[in-house]
């Protein structure tokens, strides 16, 4: 820890006896982010050597830290080989929005299990980019109506005018949750 971050930390923790409740709690986050900076390369060397339980804990725990560092190991778990470990990185990279790990989260649209795909579905339409809309749009296709449900959500999520036709054609759908989720996501597109 460098002299800055003591001082930082130190004032922070100074924060933590104010009178008010709100700068108390929003003292004892702080920390707990620099916490988090301090023993990131601890928490990559974690994942890097742990087993699958170890290695589960250190994606969460990463999920706090906002250093790139800390996107790279997770985006390095979307490969993993065990589907539990495919799952937290996925949802954590759709909690974080980092912009840069929109390619790996795509690339998990072809995964071989089924839940990965539609978590990866879920965590990009929380990026809330319109350029997502094409990819997304192309998997309007699948006759799994889960992930076509999320899908549809996504699409509502992104907003993007683009995705009109498509969802319009869904009402006819013969499931009645994808022609639900249809008429959600029409509600949202931008006009």
């Amino acid at each position: 820890m460098d002299a800055t971050d003591k001082n930082r930390r130190e004032s922070l923790i100074r924060l933590l006896k104010d009178p008010d409740e709100s700068v108390r709690k929003s003292a004892a986050e702080a920390l707990e982010k620099l916490e988090g900076k301090a023993n990131l390369d601890t928490l990559c060397e974690i994942y890097r050597r742990g087993d699958k339980k170890t290695r589960l804990q250190a994606i969460y725990a990463l999920a706090k830290i906002t250093d790139s560092s800390a996107s790279d190991t997770l985006v390095h778990a979307l490969s993993s080989e065990e589907e539990d470990v495919r799952s937290a990185a996925v949802r954590v990279l759709g909690q974080r929005r980092d912009a840069k790990t929109i390619a790996p989260l795509i690339e998990r649209l072809d995964d071989e299990s089924l839940t990965i795909r539609i978590l990866a579905v879920e965590a990009l339409g929380k990026f809330e980019d319109k350029r997502l809309a094409p990819t997304l749009i192309d998997m309007l296709k699948s006759e799994n109506k889960y992930l076509l449900v999320s899908v549809i959500e996504a699409l509502g999520n992104l907003r993007s005018p683009e995705a009109e036709e498509p969802l319009i054609d869904l009402l006819a759908h013969p499931e009645i949750e994808v022609r639900r989720a249809a008429a959600q996501a029409l509600g949202e597109l931008e006009i």
